[in-house]
């Protein structure tokens, strides 16, 4: 699994529990309206079985995307994303699905698909054109812990693409 699934993974939603759940995996036992604070992977698990809804705080509203996406239209460098957006964005369309709502999942993957292409060339672009960025913490804390990982990535593979182009 790539580091930066890994990470998407153990971000933490808020769910609530709708069933007595004994104690699995090294968490709970959770008693039936109990709201918790798991990693998505662990959550939307529980919420498709049916012994969960994911908490309405953890769903992102078309509105933040789409806000998310003008900021970042207008900024140099990438917007800076909640830490959990991506864990959140992954909730919501998993909440849509099961909603059966077509027009507002189409909607939101759309919204995040042109924001994330918008940020991965914006990240590659300035690495690309100074990579010493890989180091600033302005540039850091503009991004998701998602996309740090990327970014570390990528500034090591654009550096290594360089030095052989560039190295005589």
């Amino acid at each position: 699994m790539p580091v930066v699934v890994g990470l998407a993974e153990s971000q933490r939603i808020r769910i609530q529990i709708v069933k007595d759940l004994p104690q699995f995996m090294g968490l709970g036992p959770y008693k039936a309206g109990t709201a918790v604070q798991l990693p998505v992977y662990t959550a939307l698990r529980l919420v498709e079985i049916g012994a969960a809804k994911i908490d309405e705080s953890s769903l992102l509203r078309p509105q933040e995307v789409a806000g998310l996406k003008f900021v970042e239209e207008r900024e140099q460098l990438p917007a800076k994303l909640p830490e959990d957006f991506y864990a959140r964005l992954r909730a919501t369309v998993a909440q849509l699905k099961k909603d059966g709502d077509s027009k507002a999942l189409s909607a939101l993957i759309s919204a995040a698909r042109d924001l994330l292409i918008r940020r991965v060339e914006k990240m590659a672009r300035l690495l690309a054109a100074s990579p010493e960025l890989i180091d600033d913490e302005d540039f850091q804390g503009r991004l998701a812990p998602e996309e740090r990982a990327l970014a570390a990535a990528l500034h090591g593979e654009v550096k290594a693409l360089l030095g052989e182009i560039l190295s005589p």
